[in-house]
């Protein structure tokens, strides 16, 4: 999915035929990151937000970003500064839940190496998500892509954005 700021939010298909909503605040943000330069480090941080009630449907309505004590180079990073919790726990009392984790490429398409792998199959041993899912999302310089954990059965697979139609809206698949 292209990297752009154009205030809207992307609806994206979910194994279990629910949607999650990525909002622009979410995508914003991550696009401040970039690596853009040769030699800008990775970032990352927590995403967060919440399960609809009604619908099962998801919104990730924002993420924290990287601070001075996260260990960042040009092909890694590594959330260590406590300002992560505290965005946490400042979520939470907005009624908004850790949902996963985010990161940066230094590559076009990113995709994800033999150390995101083996985190995320960590990840979805161990974490707690406001839902069924925990997201995992890769910038790279252009493209974003999104993954999602299966805590249930520990599966990941890549999630796609939803149909649209000729005018650029999403059609409503059953």
């Amino acid at each position: 999915m292209e990297i752009k700021g154009n205030n809207t939010c992307v609806k994206v298909g979910l194994p279990n035929g629910k949607v999650t909503d990525v909002l622009t605040s979410v995508l914003d943000e991550i696009g401040n990151w970039i690596q853009d330069k040769k030699g800008k480090p990775e970032s990352g941080g927590y995403i967060v937000g919440y399960q609809h009630m009604g619908t099962g449907n998801i919104s990730l309505e924002a993420v924290s970003v990287p601070h001075a004590k996260d260990i960042k180079t040009p092909v890694s990073f590594n959330i260590c500064d406590p300002l992560h919790n505290s965005f946490l726990r400042k979520a939470r009392k907005q009624k908004s839940y850790y949902m996963g984790v985010w990161h940066t490429h230094p590559q076009t398409v990113p995709f994800p190496s033999d150390i995101d792998w083996a985190d995320w199959n960590a990840t979805i041993r161990s974490d707690i998500t406001g839902c069924q899912y925990v997201f995992f999302i890769i910038a790279g310089t252009k493209e974003w892509r999104l993954w999602v954990g299966d805590l249930f059965t520990k599966e990941i697979s890549e999630v796609h954005e939803c149909t649209k139609n000729s005018e650029g809206l999403y059609i409503r698949e059953n």
